[in-house]
């Protein structure tokens, strides 16, 4: 006979667990947890080629380095911003300056997108800060170095640059 105490009460039975079958169990819980973890790796927007970055050639005074240098035009002098770190700037003979903030947004893993449609870019993460404009667009000038701005022409929609800023 048993008695309800409204509380569970272990069976009186004891459960026999084969090693092969411990076994099978981990692995399992292992794979399982490893196909989630790819799974969060690619919702949070990696790309699953990554694309081979340029090297332009360019004159390197900036001291320390930056991490990549396909946002430079081709034969410019990079420097180090005079007073902000971690800025640079690459000029050209003509004049023409480009900042780079460095790669906090990951902007570095999403340049194999740079001439493809804009339907074609991966949906942004729950925890990312992405700004989506066409290239003739008015946006605000605030500089947010977590934030990856992604440019495309407005009437092809094709991706013309991807930068954090």
């Amino acid at each position: 006979m048993t008695i309800k105490t409204g509380r569970w009460e272990p069976p009186n039975k004891s459960v026999r667990v084969s090693q092969l079958q411990f076994v099978a169990a981990l692995f399992t819980i292992f794979f399982m947890t490893m196909l989630a973890a790819s799974g969060v790796a690619l919702s949070q927007g990696t790309t699953t080629t990554p694309a081979q970055l340029s090297e332009p050639k360019v004159i390197m005074e900036a001291d320390p380095l930056p991490p990549f240098t396909y946002w430079v035009p081709e034969n410019s002098t990079i420097r180090n911003h005079p007073r902000l770190s971690s800025v640079w700037i690459a000029e050209t003979a003509d004049g023409l300056r480009v900042y780079y903030f460095g790669d906090r947004c990951r902007a570095s893993e999403f340049q194999g997108f740079i001439g493809k449609r804009l339907d074609a870019f991966p949906e942004r993460p729950a925890d990312a800060t992405w700004r989506m404009a066409c290239s003739i667009c008015a946006v605000t000038s605030d500089l947010g170095r977590e934030r990856m701005n992604v440019f495309y022409d407005d009437v092809s929609r094709k991706i013309t640059s991807i930068s954090c800023g």
